[in-house]
């Protein structure tokens, strides 16, 4: 009998082991498959039209019309008024991969200098994505403000329901669906992008626009790094309606899975990993219960 209690305690460590193992192995199934994820080619006609096209002294569409991240109706000339230039930058929130970086680096170079949003400058982020609400563009625009504080900065921030006096205004489309004052604007500032309707993303450059105090652009701040000096330059000469040359290179993002597949292997992976795994526990402990010691009457001790 105590060769029989050995022989099975050891049979259920053995499956309590494989249990552990399974669901290790589900984990490493997924850290290898991700790096198994190499970037694959990306068809050249995902980036076509996604570029730069500066257009130092052209005026944009003042009367572009937007909503803010508090949801008021606004139009750019709201952001882009009195004597103060604006940085006009071009995001999403859903971004997978760019947006985020070239957002944090920007809060990274305006910790560093002199001038602070909402009294020497204002930024304004264009959402592309059309769909996007007012609450999400918010939780962005919220948690880069955070960093930037963080970091030392600082930002001026609008009283509730006048957004457009912000130091950082997110700017969304109108009414969720119409794009054509987000193309409006980009088309004049020369910011090409492109919009992939099979992984909802959008295929977009990283770029910094810079515009005077009336809307004229004054320069390009191209690349994921801006430098502070740099940018307080910028920010001066556009105060000045002063055009100068662009700095740094143009870089583009785009998350490309060919097949479309990737992620939901890797998902149902784990899911079946685990599911396996709870099965095997679950039939353990059937096991363990039928097996525990019983009085010779046949009733179990207490």
């Amino acid at each position: 009998m105590r060769t029989s209690s050995v022989t099975f305690a050891a049979a259920v460590a053995g499956a309590v082991a494989g249990v552990v193992v399974m669901a290790t192995g589900a984990a490493g199934l997924e850290v290898r498959s991700a790096r198994a994820d190499q970037p694959q080619p990306v068809p050249p006609g995902v980036f076509k039209g996604v570029e730069v096209t500066e257009r130092l002294s052209a005026q944009v569409p003042l009367d572009a019309r937007f909503r803010d991240h508090q949801g008021q109706d606004v139009t750019l000339a709201d952001v882009v008024r009195g004597d103060l230039p604006v940085l006009v930058t071009f995001n999403y929130s859903s971004c997978p991969q760019l947006c985020d970086l070239q957002l944090g680096n920007l809060v990274k170079a305006l910790a560093t200098v002199r001038l602070v949003p909402g009294k020497q400058f204002r930024l304004a982020t264009i959402i592309l994505a059309p769909g996007e609400p007012p609450e999400r563009a918010a939780r962005t625009r919220r948690h880069h403000v955070e960093k930037l504080r963080q970091l030392g900065g600082d930002l001026v921030e609008g009283a509730a329901g006048a957004g457009a006096v912000d130091g950082w205004t997110f700017l969304i489309s109108a009414d969720g669906k119409d794009e054509r004052a987000i193309r409006a604007v980009a088309a004049a500032v020369g910011f090409g992008y492109r919009y992939d309707q099979r992984q909802d993303e959008y295929a977009h450059p990283a770029t910094i626009i810079a515009l005077s105090a009336k809307g004229v652009i004054t320069r390009y701040v191209h690349g994921i790094e801006p430098v502070g000096s740099d940018l307080e330059q910028t920010i001066v000469s556009a105060g000045l309606a002063e055009p100068t040359a662009s700095s740094g290179f143009v870089m583009s993002c785009f998350h490309w899975d060919p097949d479309g597949r990737a992620a939901w292997g890797r998902q149902l992976m784990r899911y079946g990993a685990f599911s396996f795994a709870s099965v095997l526990l679950a039939v353990v402990a059937v096991v363990l219960w039928r097996r525990r010691p019983r009085h010779p009457s046949g009733v179990t001790p207490s």
